[in-house]
């Protein structure tokens, strides 16, 4: 079905092509639950994300369809949390507006239709942050027993850190204010709460270890380089406004957030305004102190839940028609960004260079991935045209965070096979790839990404 409808569909971020990561999670969510959760004990992220991608799968099929569109709808619950929370705090018109801004904030636009755990993520984040706002405002009436608000937190918070272990600086600001309300005597919601925390950690507890190996895997080195304070404003400007570069538009639409916060009526409501800016600027300083102090995790696309706090604020304790006008421009500009986003898929067409390599390879040839630091084992799996990743006598090991928990045997070879033809998958520099006793052919470029025949 999926199939049939990519033939009727101009290409868009849901059936672009599928990246690594991607490929990495399909591959993976495409095993049994046990391998699955066995699997992913030795990579550095929690299971529900590929567990729910499994169901889909079994569901669905496992077309990048079907992989963009579970994401979206993830997006799309998050979105509706959002207007419950707005609606919760403030009114209904005022959760229109924070629902269409955080739906159209180009940042986290982006991840509605990323094959991965960051918009399950925000979900579980915005859940928590609704039944815990949602007790507060409760803890204020004469109900003595909200049970369901109290399970949808447990569910919430677990939901959140079973998505993404970032999640746990979301955690640590709703226990801020947990301790905040103590401190102001409210023991009927410090009580509700409790319960809350206690269960959660108690159907987390089975995660513990796992985390514990996946943190010390992290401490012994990764990726991501310590943060500097520009880091830091890129980030915040990224998330407010500039998530996606097109035509400058995005440079103009930050000018108008940024004078729509400046303008709004702090004063007012200084509770729910303190809530909101520690829900948005709480994990991002807490992951940047972390940063600096020991191994750097510091990476938009893992704080990303942040975005909503912060477009509610936007939306609410406007000044009247001034503010109204500015999130008219505002929400305008981010639908134009977006809908150049959507119909511009910048993902490598690997879609192209698979129908191209089925087309031209024969019964004999040997195909191998080049670049072991950034190779495209993942998608090349993923599409059918299964290429190991070559590392030569020389290589060493790779390193974990390139997916080596989902790795098998024959996925990475040192020697090449006696094979009249050997094609070459590569998003690097064509003159690099040099194969003794083999010769360059054929070259066919998708983009960045590139294929070649060597023949003997």
């Amino acid at each position: 079905m999926a199939i049939s409808l990519r033939l009727y569909l101009n290409m868009n971020q849901f059936n672009a092509s599928l990246w690594g990561d991607e490929g990495f999670s399909a591959i993976l969510s495409m095993k049994s639950i046990p391998q699955i959760i066995k699997i992913i004990a030795t990579d550095t992220s929690p299971p529900l994300y590929n567990l729910t991608e499994h169901i889909a799968f079994r569901i669905f099929g496992t077309e990048e369809i079907v992989i963009r569109g579970l994401s979206f709808f993830y997006y799309l619950l998050t979105c509706f949390f959002i207007f419950l929370i707005t609606k919760l705090i403030w009114d209904k018109k005022t959760a229109l507006l924070a629902t269409a801004l955080t739906f159209f904030n180009p940042f986290f636009f982006i991840y509605a239709f990323e094959g991965r755990m960051y918009s399950i993520m925000a979900l579980g984040v915005a859940a928590s942050f609704y039944f815990f706002l949602k007790l507060l405002v409760l803890s204020k009436t004469k109900i003595k027993k909200p049970w369901k608000y109290i399970a949808g937190l447990t569910l919430g918070l677990d939901w959140a850190l079973y998505s993404h272990h970032f999640a746990i600086f979301a955690v640590f600001v709703l226990g801020f204010w947990f301790v905040i309300e103590i401190l102001k005597r409210n023991w009927k919601f410090a009580k509700w709460t409790l319960i809350s925390f206690i269960a959660a950690a108690i159907l987390y507890s089975p995660w513990l270890v796992p985390l514990y190996n996946q943190t010390k895997m992290v401490g012994g080195g990764f990726w991501l380089g310590t943060p500097t304070l520009t880091d830091l404003r890129t980030l915040i400007y990224e998330y407010l406004a500039t998530g996606i570069k097109y035509q400058n538009l995005q440079q103009y639409a930050l000018y108008l957030v940024l004078l729509t916060l400046a303008i709004r009526k702090w004063h007012k409501n200084m509770h729910k305004n303190l809530i909101l800016l520690t829900w948005f600027l709480g994990p991002i300083f807490m992951a940047w102190i972390v940063s600096q102090a020991f191994q750097s995790v510091f990476y938009n696309r893992y704080l990303l839940y942040t975005i909503p706090g912060a477009m509610i604020l936007l939306s609410s304790n406007r000044r009247k028609i001034i503010s109204i006008v500015f999130i008219a421009i505002i929400l305008g500009l981010f639908v134009r960004i977006d809908w150049h986003y959507f119909n511009n898929p910048t993902k490598l067409p690997f879609q192209d260079l698979a129908a191209y390599v089925k087309e031209t390879r024969r019964g004999d040839d040997f195909l191998i991935n080049w670049d072991a630091g950034s190779h495209h084992l993942w998608e090349t799996k993923y599409y059918k045209i299964p290429a190991p990743i070559y590392i030569g006598q020389e290589g060493g090991e790779l390193p974990f965070f390139v997916g080596t928990a989902l790795m098998e045997e024959e996925d990475i070879i040192r020697t090449l096979p006696d094979a009249n033809r050997i094609g070459v998958v590569t998003s690097g520099n064509v003159e690099e790839v040099v194969l003794p006793g083999y010769t360059k052919k054929e070259v066919k470029a998708f983009g960045n990404l590139k294929f070649i025949w060597l023949s003997q």
